[in-house]
């Protein structure tokens, strides 16, 4: 990058919520590059794990901007809710074709040296690695646990090696996201500190989102804000167990071919899950029902999900990559016109989103059906206007 040229940093996030690890991010971004904006691609009403996010996206966008991003776009739900491969893929690609973003910052435990060797070898797998990978799927493990043993056979690395920790999974992805689509994005990692999957707040400087959610969910709404650092909304949210019943009545009414349309539903996977469905009377209960040492719970979380949103394999395999991000806040003239010259489009309101685009008819159930889990009417997270500040 030229000394001229501004530093433009992408971050693809979450934000469930947005709390003060993320804020560190962005100190830690700018101790590297001064001045530096900041554009943030946050997936929307459901996240990566298949569940609904606690906060509407107009209210994470708003935290974010408050906390110095200048940029918060939304991650098409086609994307968000996906594995991380994909996730990574479709953020970057985003980001790549908004044409003014120079790096891609990410958290991780590790630095580039100790992760790049792990994703060239997964972007060309040598004989050993498939061998590996083939013996480890036959003995009944999952694909990423299959994955993980490959490269232990042929990287040597000290335990846990990095592709065994949770934030560096995620940032290979992510450098293999850049490798594959040749993307000029400047990797950024930042060490991740604190555990990315801690249960309590008590004790913790850095407090994991799961925490976060934790204390909210049980009333806590102090220790929440107080780990966020700022006045985390009581409402509207929309509670994981809100939509259960209506996912439950979804897969009882389908039959298992339908189901079997499902993305990365395989091996007579539709038939366990319509036999759960009937069994169940509740979500929670039916991954308990499903979940298997080849079937991690994410995978099966996911699975729900998309059952719940009406999408098939054929929808994602025809829509390879986003073609479009929705503006959900910005810091005025922060970027000076280059959200004009972006190569992609960037609508502002959900009314500018062609219905008939099975991408964007996809993010206007995602809308309708958080906000359904939340109690609000029908139509109220598309009427949200971009948060300017």
């Amino acid at each position: 990058m030229g000394a001229d040229m501004e530093a433009i940093v992408g971050i693809i996030c979450e934000y469930d919520p947005f709390h003060r690890g993320h804020r560190r991010q962005f100190d830690l971004i700018r101790a590297q590059l001064p001045g530096a904006r900041i554009v943030c691609l946050m997936s929307g009403p459901f996240t990566q794990r298949g569940m609904p996010a606690l906060h509407a996206p107009a209210d994470r966008a708003r935290a974010a901007l408050e906390a110095g991003a200048d940029l918060v776009l939304e991650l098409p739900c086609a994307f968000a809710v996906r594995d991380a491969e994909h996730f990574a893929l479709g953020g970057v690609s985003l980001l790549t074709r908004l044409g003014f973003v120079t790096h891609l910052s990410f958290g991780a435990e590790d630095d580039l040296d100790a992760l790049l060797p792990a994703a060239a070898l997964l972007d060309a797998p040598t004989p050993a690695f498939q061998e590996a990978l083939r013996a480890a799927l036959a003995r009944g493990a999952s694909f990423a646990a299959a994955q993980g043993e490959a490269l232990a056979a042929c990287l040597p690395a000290p335990r846990p090696a990095p592709w065994e920790k949770p934030n560096n999974i995620l940032a290979l992805c992510y450098l293999r996201a850049l490798r594959r689509l040749e993307s000029p994005l400047i990797p950024l990692p930042v060490r991740r500190e604190g555990d990315y999957h801690a249960a309590a707040l008590e004790g913790r400087r850095w407090p994991s989102a799961t925490a976060v959610r934790a204390a909210f969910l049980d009333g806590d709404l102090a220790a929440a804000r107080a780990a966020c650092g700022y006045d985390l909304p009581a409402a509207p949210v929309c509670r994981p167990e809100a939509l259960d019943r209506v996912l439950l009545y979804k897969l009882r009414a389908q039959n298992a071919e339908a189901l079997a349309r499902l993305p990365d539903c395989t091996e007579g996977l539709e038939n366990r899950l319509k036999t759960g469905a009937a069994r169940a009377a509740t979500r929670e209960e039916l991954l308990s029902l499903l979940k298997t040492r080849r079937y991690a719970y994410t995978r099966l979380s996911r699975l729900c999900c998309h059952a719940l949103l009406d999408v098939t394999a054929g929808l994602l395999t025809a829509h390879p990559l986003p073609t479009y991000a929705r503006v959900l806040g910005l810091r005025r003239g922060a970027l000076n016109g280059k959200l004009r010259r972006s190569a992609l489009p960037l609508p502002a309101r959900a009314a500018e989103l062609d219905p008939a685009d099975p991408l964007a008819a996809l993010d206007l159930r995602a809308y309708d059906l958080w906000a359904l889990g939340a109690g609000l009417a029908q139509g109220m997270l598309q009427r949200q206007k971009v948060c300017v500040l």
